[in-house]
């Protein structure tokens, strides 16, 4: 292993629940904290936000706990790392700055965090009271 460079095996691991895969998510959230320091939000690089979605640090965890990190996002480019080392004393971070939020979304986004398990009770509970089809078989 190239000095510097940490195991992202750890990526690959379809068991999001192993204490490689863990651990290698903690891996990441130090990386990008030491490379964005002060920084409240980051790119998430979930497979559904895809680095496309600024996301509290804590709910970047959460997605990856949940959905997984993209397989072939192995040079953490978009969290501060380097494409290479010749190039990485002239590089410019332009990638880091956070984007501006409009309050009312950043609002919206607390209020959906907080109450999104509400959600997906009241969810689940209409399908539990719709009422389960009768065959034709059953009601002879």
């Amino acid at each position: 292993m190239v000095p510097g460079i940490m195991n992202r095996r750890w990526i690959q691991n379809p068991n999001r629940c192993e204490e490689e895969y863990l651990d290698g998510i903690d891996d990441f959230i130090d990386f990008a904290h030491t490379h964005n320091p002060g920084a409240t939000r980051i790119r998430c690089p979930c497979r559904r936000c895809n680095n496309t979605l600024w996301e509290t640090i804590e709910n970047v965890r959460f997605h990856l706990v949940r959905s997984g990190m993209i397989e072939t996002y192995s040079t953490w480019n978009h969290h501060g790392e380097q494409l290479d080392k010749v190039s990485s004393s002239r590089a410019i971070r332009v990638d880091n700055v956070e984007p501006v939020l409009d309050p009312n979304e950043q609002v919206m986004d607390i209020i959906n965090d907080a109450f999104s398990f509400a959600l997906t009770n009241i969810n689940q509970e209409e399908e539990d009271d719709m009422p389960t089809p009768i065959d034709n078989a059953e009601l002879k």
